[in-house]
């Protein structure tokens, strides 16, 4: 099997998650700005990292172009987010609906997805991010008033956090080492 890890990251959550797994797999993670550098033919399987932004995921542009233009590879998908992984109280649901909004089964029902916890960092975020995140907290406040689970998740935001965790590699590991099996 030979891999290559494209990413797309803002604060470096899903950089470090693209890194661990080139690190795993013994190849190079590549991030997205240097993409005209990855000859796809070179490859058997991408793995394309990016994280969750207003309902899309960026450069999903980029990974739909490549499923189109090379359908003898494999591809995998994996985005992290803020929301808490499902075995910590994370909703499958939601997760499942944030992938499927950029990525429908319909177009793509055999692109294996993966979600990894990121984390949240209001520094650094550029200008347009900060002052919708100022909006989204003023929203949220009204909603933590009256629900624990949305006071936890907006004191968490607002402080920001690191829950990236290499353990949460694992099933997307054990996937793309099935891919070779």
């Amino acid at each position: 099997m030979k891999p290559v890890v494209v990413y797309c990251s803002q604060t470096g959550h899903t950089e470090r998650y693209a890194r661990w797994l080139a690190e795993e797999l013994g190849c190079e993670a590549i991030p997205l700005s240097n993409r005209n550098t990855v000859r796809i033919d070179d490859f058997d399987t991408v793995i394309f990292g990016s994280w969750f932004h207003a309902a899309s995921i960026p450069g999903s542009k980029w990974l739909k172009q490549q499923i189109a233009a090379h359908p003898d590879k494999r591809f995998v998908l994996f985005a992290t987010g803020a929301s808490p992984m499902p075995e910590q109280g994370g909703s499958a649901e939601e997760i499942e609906e944030a992938f499927r909004r950029t990525f429908p089964s319909s177009e793509y029902p055999d692109l294996p997805w993966f979600y990894l916890r990121g984390g949240f960092s209001m520094e650094k975020l550029g200008a347009v991010d900060r002052t919708l995140m100022k909006l989204f907290f003023k929203r949220t406040s009204k909603l933590a008033e009256t629900d624990p689970k949305a006071a936890e998740a907006d004191a968490d935001m607002r402080a920001g956090f690191d829950g990236t965790d290499r353990t949460y590699l694992e099933p997307l590991l054990t996937h793309i080492r099935n891919l070779s099996a």
